[in-house]
């Protein structure tokens, strides 16, 4: 098991995707056969109006991913995966704007938790025994999701502060495939 991803859900796509890659310094993950690269190369829109990395909800996956996650409502929205440095395998910031948001919550430095974190493992059945051993309640039954580029076997759980976790295993075992 490996550290993934966190989730930054924003209320303005394209304010957040400016303050991350250019104030804080960090790169969007980009695709070609995605056509999630930016036509210039820089972090202006490319000819589809996506920012580089840029990923939204096709029909069929936000119904999905609404399921995976345990909300209801559409489960669109306008998304990329951020990463540090030069590590294009990760760990990333997830940083999602939702169609259909929940009314904000106002949080301080004093609540607790995070939106979500997600482990990436080899094996989830390996880990939903564990869980089940331990008699830990799932959000949801495990998925399968199609985030960006590549589809992913996804389950939500809590911690007992309530702290949305998930595990994620690839399809194809390798990101991108």
């Amino acid at each position: 098991m490996r550290f993934f991803h966190f989730n930054v859900v924003c209320s303005d796509f394209d304010r957040s995707y400016d303050f991350y890659t250019r104030v804080v310094g960090l790169t969007a993950l980009t695709s070609k056969s995605a056509k999630t690269d930016a036509a210039t190369g820089d972090a202006a829109p490319s000819r589809t109006g996506m920012l580089p990395g840029e990923g939204r909800s096709g029909p069929d996956d936000g119904p999905a991913i609404a399921r995976a996650l345990g909300f209801e409502g559409s489960g669109e929205y306008r998304g990329c995966f951020l990463y540090f440095g030069d590590s294009a395998k990760g760990p990333y910031i997830d940083l999602l704007e939702w169609k259909d948001p929940a009314p904000p919550v106002e949080r301080t430095a004093r609540n607790i938790g995070l939106a979500r974190v997600a482990f990436q493992v080899d094996n989830l059945d390996e880990h939903l025994a564990r869980l089940e051993q331990h008699g830990v309640p799932l959000v949801s039954p495990p998925t399968d999701v199609l985030l960006g580029v590549t589809r992913l076997r996804v389950v939500c759980f809590r911690d007992p502060d309530g702290v949305m976790l998930e595990f994620v295993e690839f399809a194809k075992k390798s990101w991108g495939d």
